[in-house]
């Protein structure tokens, strides 16, 4: 909806009218939106648009699912249902023990359990959801606002869902990119703003995981990635990990980037012999828009960053069964999730939050302090996961609370505009250090107490000494030319196969081939393990004799299995002892052999399991 109203403002040295458009987020609610870009509100000075600071509370979503499968085994019935109104919505509860009903009034409620299901509320599908949310979001981006958009609840509550999708439905992170891209060709078709006037759009996109506690970059091979994951660190743009970033000039590229991370993440699960690779995902899409008037007139750039996050579902250990490798992640995920919720709790109620107590908190700390946020709530239907619900809803109520100031990103001067940041963080330090130096005058005569503020202290003023080199960094990474950070890009993604696994396009592979499955559908048959003609050894790393295909997980023996192909037939076959090979369920071992036929499936020692695919 738009309509013809003008916001005046006036300057000491020029005066201007901002047009305004009313945005759609559903259900007769509306937004207004300053006009991006070509209508003439992003062309205008910067200092005309600095001052627009906002404040405003985190924004929430409660999206309920429909059922799974083990909750349709154990014949559980829905508890939830939803309402909406003009202004925020309710989701209620029911105690399935008592009857008793719990309410929470929050901003949206979605509703993707059913379609004809009556008395649950709206019905909301992907589009719907990004209509909602997302595009208001992508809007504030593109006007220079950092925006952070998160998914919290528990294990298998759907979070990955709304916020990747899968195949023919899209989540909110590709269709937010899309209409980035989309709204980038818009204005580049009606053509610049003004007469002699250029416009340059850029945008990249950086994709890391945080497992066990260790940051990963999930767009390099994974073979390079240090042994105790990247360092957080004071980097130009704020704190950050020093990870790949790729240039992307059209969605394809950042398709590109979210499947290469899908297949890092493949490859990790089969290397590190767990069933479920669970790790908070955080993506980082920076945008950035220069215009410039003329030949000869100084540009001023228009900037923000997008982080859109996939966070672990939080689980209790009694009720998952989890244990070993797979224990070891829900504790890190339950304790990073801990962290963050002690931080939304002191920032919710006023208070400084300590944000040094997980990588998960450390490297949201920018998001939490400056932008628009908005939490989706995921949550399960069903009886049976009464508890989770609560305790996802609760965590929603209070995030809430919190009040967070958005400034818009635009600046005439680039350099002067990261030599001011870099100046504030230091002083933001400096208060931390006096903090810290006075505690440990006040702190008495507990030596532990001590230990843990000495430690604190040193990790600040290291944060002060990595300040003195990220000036320099940024200039040398303004200064770089779009060939060259796509020319640094493919330098360090180039290798994209490790152990004999192949990541080309499906389409693209002639040669028979095994295609790993895993449980989560994102992770299944993004890994091709090409058979070539002759003989194929599988099995353990061995530096004497190398295997073609390496698998190190679980039960996987030093020559687990050979695969022969003659040009028409593929058989595999083991004489290892103990050595678990499975074909369509059928243990194949001793002089045995079998002949594998297309879709026939295939199992190797404890965890790896594969279709076989023969074009």
């Amino acid at each position: 909806h738009f309509f013809g109203a003008f916001l005046f403002s006036g300057f000491s040295d020029f005066s201007f009218f901002l047009p305004v458009r009313l945005v759609s987020i559903g259900r007769g609610t509306a937004l207004a939106e300053t006009l991006p870009h070509n209508c003439g509100c992003c062309c205008l000075h910067p200092r005309a648009r600095m001052s627009q600071a906002e404040e405003e509370n985190v924004k929430v979503a409660v999206r309920m699912r429909c059922f799974s499968q083990p909750e349709l085994d154990a014949k559980a019935t829905r508890i939830v249902r939803m309402e909406e109104f003009d202004k925020g919505s309710r989701t209620i509860v029911k105690n399935p023990s008592s009857s008793d009903e719990k309410k929470f009034e929050l901003d949206y409620s979605f509703q993707s359990f059913s379609p004809a299901e009556t008395g649950a509320g709206r019905f909301y599908t992907q589009e719907d959801v990004f209509e909602t949310i997302g595009r208001p979001l992508m809007v504030k981006a593109l006007e220079g606002r950092n925006i952070t958009l998160f998914a919290y609840g528990q294990t298998g509550s759907g979070k990955s869902y709304s916020m990747l999708g899968k195949e023919g439905q899209p989540g909110i992170i590709p269709l937010i990119c899309d209409a980035i891209f989309k709204d980038i060709e818009e204005q580049k078709k009606k053509g610049p703003p003004r007469p002699g006037a250029t416009i340059d759009h850029k945008v990249d996109i950086q994709v890391v995981e945080i497992y066990c506690e260790m940051v990963r970059d999930l767009l390099v091979d994974r073979k390079t990635w240090p042994p105790g994951g990247l360092e957080i660190k004071q980097l130009p743009t704020g704190i950050g990990v020093k990870a790949l970033r790729r240039p992307c000039t059209k969605y394809a590229h950042i398709a590109e980037a979210i499947k290469t991370a899908d297949q890092n993440r493949a490859v990790g699960a089969h290397a590190l012999n767990s069933e479920s690779s669970r790790a908070h995902t955080i993506y980082t899409v920076t945008y950035e828009r220069t215009t410039k008037d003329g030949k000869d007139a100084k540009p001023y750039s228009v900037w923000s960053r997008l982080n859109l996050v996939d966070l672990a579902g939080s689980e209790r250990t009694d009720k998952a069964k989890t244990a070993g490798q797979m224990q070891k992640e829900g504790i890190a995920i339950n304790q990073a999730l801990s962290h963050l919720g002690d931080c939304i709790k002191n920032l919710s109620e006023g208070k400084t939050p300590v944000y040094r107590n997980s990588k998960l908190t450390r490297l949201l700390q920018g998001s939490l302090t400056d932008g628009k946020v908005v939490m989706i709530a995921a949550i399960s239907p069903a009886s049976t996961c009464y508890d989770e619900t609560i305790s996802t809803l609760e965590f929603a109520k209070r995030i809430k609370k919190v009040k967070i100031k958005s400034k818009m990103n635009v600046t005439a001067d680039p350099v002067a505009r990261l030599q001011k940041e870099i100046d504030e963080r230091r002083t933001e330090l400096q208060k931390e250090i006096d903090e810290l130096r006075e505690q440990l005058r006040a702190g008495g005569g507990n030596p532990a107490v001590k230990e843990k503020l000495r430690k604190a202290l040193d990790a600040l003023n290291e944060e002060i000494t990595q300040l003195e080199g990220a000036l320099e960094q940024g200039v040398h990474d303004m200064e770089a030319s779009s060939g060259d950070k796509m020319q640094d890009y493919m330098n360090a993604a180039k290798s994209k196969t490790s152990g004999g696994v192949s990541c080309k396009d499906p389409k693209d592979i002639t040669l028979p081939h095994l295609r790993n499955l895993n449980p989560d559908p994102r992770l299944s048959e993004t890994l091709n393990y090409e058979i070539e003609s002759g003989m194929t050894t599988v099995g353990r790393y061995d530096p004497e004799n190398p295997p073609k295909f390496e698998l190190n997980g679980k039960g996987m023996k030093k020559d687990h299995a050979k695969i022969t192909f003659d040009g028409q037939h593929v058989f595999i076959m083991s004489d290892t002892p103990h050595a678990r090979v499975l074909v369509n369920g059928r243990p194949v071992g001793g002089e045995g052999y079998k002949e594998l036929l297309h879709n026939y499936r295939v199992w190797l020692g404890g965890n790896y399991a594969f279709r076989f695919v023969f074009p």
